[in-house]
């Protein structure tokens, strides 16, 4: 899957626009969040831009639904991908 960021206003227009089947906060290595849509006909995830370039990333997911209410993402999913895995015995 093809990876690429996009600024907020930009962000927001592809949501309110339909252009996302969905739109998932992932957690990183750091420890912080980041938000990508999947894209609807092209194998992408787009994600948030920081101001200054890279992805932007909340430091918690208090902070990033604030910002999904701030332009107008009503569902997003969450997605812990450093969760340990269960081993059964």
């Amino acid at each position: 899957m093809k990876m690429t960021t996009r600024k907020k206003p930009m962000f927001k227009e592809f949501y309110a626009n339909g252009i996302f089947t969905r739109v998932v906060a992932v957690r990183g290595d750091s420890g912080r969040w980041s938000l990508f849509g999947v894209h609807r006909s092209a194998d992408a995830a787009i994600f948030v831009e920081a101001a200054r370039g890279g992805i932007r990333e909340w430091s918690g997911l208090n902070h990033l639904g604030e910002f999904c209410d701030s332009i107008g993402i009503t569902l997003w999913e969450v997605h812990h991908k450093g969760a340990k895995k269960e081993i059964a015995a």
